[in-house]
């Protein structure tokens, strides 16, 4: 689910430039890689308000608040409020009369994949499918249309990928997904489509980062990662992106001096405020990859603290925790801590997986997670 949540995040950003309110909605999508979501949502609706037969504004509605509760963390309000949102994008994109206009099938495709993301996240599987073959053949009717076919194959292989690796019941298939031409790989394919030119050409390298980092291609994501870089000066989003690839090609140490320097930051600029458990975490993470086991204890400590809303920061400090217990040979601490992430509600699939092996055994003390 991790890997959907940054894909949408990416849907949240595209370009509008085929909408009467596009330099409004390109503002706003910029205000959101500066994690300023209320200048954004301001934006969002002058834009609807400007142009209320289009769909793109109430999309960016929608996805906005999905990036806002990615950053800040999750809580009941934020969820109904953004249930309701992707509803009614929905219902628009459904009771509106399909033009002969590629940008709708890509935005109403995205409003789709947003209905699929929340089904899938409240185990609702049959329902996200439900919405997922909706998403996927809007994007197959928007590759028909030349100024929107790159931005479609993109999305659509974005897809592909995420929904072959998502832990869907075995009852529900997935022989429906749309593949690429001769077998090509997915991610290849978002590559040969990839260029300046595109509509949300940021969004997918982002997408791509993460894919490679967890795939070991280390040197693919850097590369990405510097395109990037030339472009978002002041990105609290790209921080933990840039954290996280040094991590993924073994650059603890500056991967550690890029996460305390994140750390200390949210002290001093409010709007890094949010994600000082993710940099209390990641501090940590690389402190333990280096041998600095009483250290790393210490940043896991501050991120079960201070993640009172990041459920998910919070399990993953958990099994760290136990992993250093392990570390320090207190193996009655290390199974004390491994129980409570079976427990806990930010724990995911794999999470609790990993931790039913180390319960079984320590396993490798250099390891770490990110």
């Amino acid at each position: 689910m991790k890997r959907a949540l940054f894909l949408l995040l990416a849907l949240s950003c595209l370009a509008a430039n085929a909408f009467a309110a596009a330099a409004e909605l390109k503002k706003g999508r910029d205000l959101l890689y500066s994690a300023r979501f209320e200048e954004a949502e301001k934006i969002f609706l002058k834009a609807r308000n400007a142009a209320p037969e289009e769909i793109a504004p109430l999309f960016f509605l929608a996805a906005g608040k999905l990036g806002e509760i990615a950053y800040r963390g999750e809580d009941e309000n934020s969820l109904s409020n953004l249930e309701q949102r992707v509803a009614a994008c929905c219902e628009m994109s459904l009771n509106l009369k399909e033009e002969n206009d590629g940008m709708f099938f890509l935005y109403s495709g995205a409003s789709f994949l947003l209905r699929a993301s929340l089904e899938a996240r409240g185990e609702r599987y049959a329902e996200a499918m439900f919405w997922a073959k909706k998403a996927l053949l809007r994007f197959q009717k928007a590759a028909s249309f030349p100024e929107c076919a790159a931005d479609a194959l993109m999305l659509q292989a974005a897809y592909d990928h995420v929904l072959d690796r998502l832990p869907w019941p075995l009852s529900l298939g997935l022989d429906w997904i749309v593949k690429s031409e001769k077998g090509q790989n997915d991610l290849a394919l978002m590559e040969e489509q990839l260029s300046g030119a595109c509509e949300f050409e940021k969004e997918m390298r982002i997408f791509l980062i993460f894919e490679y980092c967890s795939l070991g291609y280390s040197r693919l994501a850097q590369a990405h990662l510097k395109e990037l870089q030339k472009s978002l000066k002041d990105s609290p989003f790209l921080e933990i992106i840039a954290i996280r690839t040094e991590m993924s090609s073994g650059n603890m140490r500056g991967a550690y001096s890029s996460a305390t320097n994140l750390y200390a930051k949210s002290f001093a600029k409010k709007s890094c405020l949010p994600l000082r458990a993710d940099a209390a975490f990641l501090t940590g993470s690389s402190a333990f990859a280096l041998g600095n086991i009483r250290g790393a204890e210490g940043f896991f400590e501050r991120a079960l603290k201070e993640g009172e809303r990041k459920p998910r920061v919070q399990a993953a400090a958990q099994l760290m925790l136990g992993k250093c217990a392990d570390a320090r040979g207190d193996r009655e601490e290390a199974l004390r801590r491994y129980a409570l992430v079976h427990i806990h509600k930010g724990a995911s699939p794999f999470l609790k997986s990993l931790t039913s092996k180390l319960q079984r055994s320590p396993g490798d003390f250099s390891q770490t997670i990110y």
